[in-house]
């Protein structure tokens, strides 16, 4: 059941009223939901059937998992758990974690419906240009890059996040891409030199000061830790979180060191 890490086996993941559950096969999973549900049961819980739903990942096998003799879970092709996609082919642990293309388009779609309704707000010039841009912080990027503290970015999905962020600053600056101005100079006149990408690396830098001083047996360091058993795909491997976070160091002059000295960590990280 689970996922051997080390000594020990993960089950299960929990966030608010929020649970996962991890199994290795259809039968474990099924006595560990019919487990799960009578110790719900017990203290007056009750499972929503209709919102309860299971992803089989590595494999098209389908199967039917009840929890009861009449509750029958869905079978799914993805589903969302915390603001990440998660697809049939799994959740990539966020050591490894580079952000999926389907992930990206999802956000920078969700990022282009919020712009276009504040449309009216970007083009209004009664209002303030940092005004607008902490706008812009607070409604479109908290949606955009949520979660973003383990993301890997390639160099593409770099680019579509700043575009994103230029499409509002550019409605905010009174000027349209026909202008034929220049990004720096709309960043200038919007005082915001600081691109959504250079947030992303600050998040990404505050999670791993975070991980690394916090006690070695929470989970979130033990995984972190971890080494796989097995042997990795041929090929060149994918550029790993732990690789794009220790480059942003490299970039700020960082040593890991420096993550005990939490206020030249704060400093530094800018």
């Amino acid at each position: 059941m689970g996922v051997p890490v080390g000594d020990d086996c993960l089950v299960t993941l929990n966030f608010a009223d929020d649970q996962v559950v991890i199994a290795q096969d259809a039968y474990d999973l099924e006595f560990m939901m019919s487990r799960l549900n009578s110790a719900y049961t017990e203290w007056g819980l009750t499972v929503n059937i209709d919102k309860t739903k299971y992803l089989v990942t590595n494999s098209d096998d389908k199967f039917d998992i009840f929890i009861t003799d009449n509750a029958k879970l869905r079978q799914v092709e993805w589903f969302k758990y915390l603001g990440a996609r998660i697809t049939r082919k799994g959740p990539v642990p966020f050591w490894l974690y580079v952000l999926p293309k389907t992930e990206v388009s999802a956000r920078i779609e969700q990022g282009r419906k919020i712009i276009g309704a504040l449309n009216g707000i970007w083009w209004n010039k009664n209002i303030r240009p940092n005004t607008k841009v902490h706008i812009g912080r607070a409604l479109v990027e908290s949606v955009v890059i949520y979660g973003c503290e383990v993301w890997t970015l390639k160099a593409e999905q770099k680019r579509v996040l700043n575009a994103l962020e230029m499409d509002y600053f550019r409605r905010s600056a009174g000027v349209s891409k026909l202008d034929r101005v220049k990004n720096v100079e709309i960043r200038a006149k919007m005082d915001a030199t600081q691109t959504i990408v250079d947030r992303v690396e600050q998040r990404g830098l505050k999670w791993f000061g975070h991980l690394l001083r916090m006690e070695h047996q929470r989970w979130p360091y033990r995984i972190y830790s971890w080494s796989p058993p097995g042997k990795r795909k041929r090929g060149r491997p994918r550029r790993s979180w732990n690789e794009a976070t220790r480059r942003a160091m490299e970039d700020r002059n960082l040593e890991e060191e420096d993550v005990l000295d939490r206020n030249r960590w704060r400093w530094m990280r800018r």
